[in-house]
């Protein structure tokens, strides 16, 4: 039992780091915050509402964004293009 409780701590270590913010590049250009010049970022994802398609009940059908949140000042990013962690 004890292997068990050893590999199952060491998986959720490893989880929880590739949370940690990080840097990033979209477009092939570093990101840095324009507000604080921070570099590091919390990613994560979202979608695009719009009216026609909520009114027909397809919102699942909506774009996708990808957003970037500075993990020194909080301001979000918002890209169309999915950025790459360096």
């Amino acid at each position: 039992m004890s292997h068990f409780w050893t590999t199952l701590t060491q998986g959720t270590k490893n989880t929880a780091g590739s949370f940690t913010p990080g840097q990033y590049s979209v477009g092939g250009k570093k990101v840095t915050c324009p507000h604080c010049g921070n570099e590091r970022f919390a990613a994560g994802t979202s979608q695009i509402p719009t009216a026609g398609l909520t009114f027909v009940g397809l919102e699942w059908a909506e774009q996708t964004a990808y957003t970037l949140l500075c993990s020194n000042c909080g301001r979000i990013e918002w890209y169309m293009q999915e950025p790459v962690r360096l």
